[in-house]
């Protein structure tokens, strides 16, 4: 599928390189399925909407988990702590809207254009990612700095392990992500 947002999925610095390192091809094949999936929502009938709302908010509670437990604490000692605030501070954005839609029924006027907005903000972190954050990633790897396919490994067992856990218990279960108190001081 393409669309505003799916077109972008082999182009530039969003495509996926086969040879780069694992940990950033499995991040960037998360990122090729949140731009498709809000390209369809863009267009679909409510029940469809509510679907993808609902798939949309598990899948990127769980991205956004693996990112904040693993990827961003092992980046910041080497590319600073910039980049990784500011990541940090779009999640906590997300991660708002995302409660908000986890209480709602689908049917509310203003359903949607939380979705909307939640696109809007998901595509625009995941953008700067692919082309900033994954870019100095990249050099770090190829410095010697961070082995980002051992990491990539670690990112692919814990969230299969958050899966795992949704669906055994429709929760992810205990995680570490970023705390409040860490964003309010970045």
């Amino acid at each position: 599928m393409s669309g505003k947002y799916g077109s972008r999925n082999h182009h530039g610095k969003h495509a996926i390189d086969k040879a780069e390192p694992l940990a950033i091809r499995m991040l960037k094949q998360e990122h090729h399925i949140f731009r498709d999936l809000f390209d369809e929502a863009r267009q679909a009938q409510p029940k469809r909407l509510t679907e993808i709302s609902r798939e949309l908010c598990m899948r990127l509670t769980v991205h956004m988990t693996i990112e904040e437990e693993l990827f961003y604490p092992a980046l910041k000692p080497i590319i600073g702590g910039d980049e990784i605030n500011e990541g940090i501070v779009e999640h906590q954005s997300g991660k708002r809207i995302i409660a908000e839609l986890e209480q709602l029924d689908g049917i509310e006027e203003l359903y949607g254009s939380k979705v909307h907005v939640l696109g809007e903000e998901t595509i625009h972190h995941i953008d700067e990612e692919d082309e900033g954050l994954f870019e100095d990633a990249n050099k770090a790897h190829r410095a010697g700095d961070i082995d980002l396919d051992a990491l990539g490994e670690t990112l692919r067992s814990r969230q299969a392990k958050l899966y795992d856990d949704i669906a055994a218990t429709g929760e992810t279960g205990r995680t570490r992500e970023a705390q409040p108190d860490e964003v309010r001081k970045a």
